[in-house]
């Protein structure tokens, strides 16, 4: 759980406050937050990895998202795993113990921790600073480091990738104080894709020997 924890970290906390922030990365993380708030929906698949060169482990994962408002489904096949939140209700769904966990969904999910936070790592918590603009796979990328404002945070820098065209988050990697490491690659983005309130909500009626733990 652990893992889940940072994972929704990386990928799911996109948002700082803009104190002390570096001017030229501040100002093309407001062109991020105004890009991700004009689109209605947001389909992501992405890659995540887990890394200790220390301790020589490699651990890769790979996710899908899809997010609408405060409302998200994240699914992790590989762990068997899918999270749904219709924004006052949260069901984690864990496929090989066949349980669902139904807990409130501002119980549930903390600042850190909300998916619904994707691709605006950068309003709160954090400071800023632009590092360079670099082509990746001939798309033009800006680069900028985030640093948190907190020390106790068990991570003391995440770096970030933009798409210049579409303004969007492609690349997060966080740098562990403790030699973990987490990337999260976003591999393929659709935005303003159909979305209605059933896709963010668990269907009991398709695991009917589920077994229920209501936290409520």
């Amino acid at each position: 759980m652990k893992r889940l924890a940072i994972l929704m970290t990386v990928v799911f906390c996109w948002s700082l406050s803009f104190a002390q922030q570096d001017e030229k990365a501040k100002g093309i993380l407001e062109k991020v937050t105004e890009a991700t708030k004009g689109y209605s929906s947001i389909r992501a698949s992405f890659n995540y990895v887990m890394e200790n060169k220390e301790e020589g482990i490699h651990e890769e994962n790979k996710g899908e998202i899809l997010l609408k408002g405060d409302m998200f489904h994240l699914n992790l096949s590989q762990l068997g795993m899918e999270i749904f939140n219709n924004g006052q209700t949260v069901w984690t769904y864990m496929k090989d113990a066949g349980e669902v966990t139904v807990a409130e969904a501002d119980d549930e999910m903390n600042e850190m921790m909300d998916p619904s936070k994707l691709f605006t790592i950068y309003e709160q918590g954090f400071s800023c600073q632009f590092v360079e603009e670099k082509i990746v796979g001939g798309v033009p990328i800006y680069v900028i480091d985030l640093f948190p404002d907190n020390e106790e945070i068990e991570y003391s820098k995440i770096r970030i990738q933009i798409e210049k065209k579409r303004m969007l988050i492609h690349r997060a990697e966080m740098v562990g104080r403790e030699g973990n490491n987490y990337i999260v690659v976003v591999e393929e983005l659709k935005t303003d894709v159909p979305a209605n309130a059933e896709s963010f909500k668990f269907d009991s009626t398709k695991h009917p020997d589920i077994e229920v733990i209501d936290l409520r």
